[in-house]
């Protein structure tokens, strides 16, 4: 299966900024009243087939990576992508 590698830098932005991709992409953890509730936040990432590198590095697959991408240009952040062959029980969904 065609797939990407996305490697991504939030350096020049403000910390909030920085967050704020971070959370859009890979998604987080929400606590609400004190930690009684937990609500997982999936982010652009989470919601395909994807393996999760490092916090700033990740595989999708071909046909979405695009989109990711210029989610994350389009936020000011420079990224960078390598074409991959992965085979399709390696993925998480």
């Amino acid at each position: 299966m065609k797939a990407t590698l996305i490697a991504y830098t939030s350096k020049g932005l403000s910390k909030t900024e920085s967050s704020k991709l971070s959370k859009a992409l890979i998604g987080y953890t929400d606590k609400s009243n004190n930690g009684k509730y937990l609500y997982n936040r999936n982010g652009l990432v989470k919601n395909t087939k994807h393996i999760i590198i490092c916090r700033s590095a990740f595989i999708v697959p071909k046909d979405i990576a695009e989109s990711i991408l210029y989610f994350i240009k389009k936020r000011r952040a420079k990224a960078l992508s390598w074409n991959l062959e992965i085979s399709q029980e390696q993925f998480r969904n």
